[in-house]
């Protein structure tokens, strides 16, 4: 029996090293830095490796990170069109450090909790052979493990935690917050999600056949969020931009959240559904979150988790064991 956290990355996330890793090199502009992070549900990216772009230096040498945090911090610090122009190495986590296929997952797992940043390049030697003797060039990027990756573990483990004991109070706003205010907020207090409650007519699950989701119908609030990817989305798309054009990043405080933004119908979970099950559920990129409600003191409060949650909240000293044989 091993403990879940003592696999190696290799055998924990395997499907890392079958797949292209994106990266980006230190002199890319914001508008391309961007898409990637804000582009839609077809491709998730938690985070873009930062090379080198000296050509006399390993092209593929990592020297940063860039998540969502770090564009939103620009955006709200600078002005438009200024911002455009910012090229990654002003903006990225320069904080990097080397995780190989052999490291143990719980290395990893410290590496996100210090850096609040749940996404770390992979990196190995290039075992060149010259006259006999290994080439010595730097460590290069082979792969890059975000904290989604890790989520197949958890839901081929069988925990039986119920997801109440990781779950947080789901932070609410009203639709008429500006932008500008939510991405304040976001920064402010490190969260990704926010919701904003909306009473309208439900029939049937809300994610077709997934276990645990509730199945309630009639009328009923159903937990609706917004996300840093969907302002991103919206800031980079053409209307944003125009927007931006017009007015500058100081119109951000007039334009209201619930009437730019597309917003994201969350499926709702039984407070016992597993952990486990949770990952599966988290594993479709259709779902940033699940949201489940509980009763406390005759109020209905709405509960999310998240990956990050599943992932970090999970794999502790004491959580259970996986027979990896």
């Amino acid at each position: 029996m091993k403990h879940i956290s003592d696999i190696q990355i290799k055998n924990a996330a395997p499907d890392i090293f079958r797949r292209p890793f994106l990266f980006v090199e230190s002199n890319t502009r914001m508008l391309q830095i961007a898409t990637f992070l804000a582009i839609g549900p077809q491709i998730y990216v938690d985070g873009l490796v930062v090379v080198s772009d000296n050509i006399k230096e390993q092209r593929t040498r990592p020297i940063g990170r860039i998540s969502s945090k770090h564009i939103i911090s620009n955006i709200l610090d600078s002005d438009y069109p200024h911002w455009l122009e910012t090229k990654a190495s002003q903006i990225m986590d320069s904080t990097v450090e080397a995780l190989e296929m052999d490291s143990m997952l719980s290395r990893a797992l410290e590496i996100f909790d210090n850096t609040r940043f749940a996404f770390a390049p992979i990196v190995a030697n290039r075992d060149n052979e010259r006259k006999g003797e290994i080439d010595s060039s730097p460590m290069v990027v082979i792969a890059a493990l975000a904290i989604r990756d890790i989520l197949p573990l958890i839901a081929k483990a069988n925990l039986s935690i119920p997801i109440k004991k990781i779950s947080s109070r789901l932070v609410s706003l009203d639709g008429n917050t500006s932008i500008r205010n939510a991405l304040s907020y976001m920064i402010r207090t490190g969260i990704r999600n926010i919701g904003i409650n909306e009473e309208i007519s439900i029939h049937g699950d809300v994610r077709g056949d997934s276990v645990g989701v509730n199945e309630d119908v009639g009328k009923c609030k159903l937990p609706r969020i917004i996300n840093d990817r969907k302002i991103l989305e919206f800031l980079f798309s053409h209307n944003g931009r125009e927007s931006l054009r017009k007015n500058g990043t100081t119109d951000l405080g007039d334009i209201s959240i619930i009437n730019h933004l597309d917003i994201i119908s969350i499926a709702q979970v039984k407070s016992n559904t597993t952990v486990s099950k949770a990952a599966e559920l988290l594993m479709d990129i259709r779902n940033p979150c699940l949201i489940l409600k509980s009763n406390e003191k005759e109020k209905e409060h709405n509960y999310i988790v998240t990956p990050w949650d599943v992932v970090m909240k999970t794999l502790k000293s004491d959580s259970p064991q996986m027979n990896m044989n």
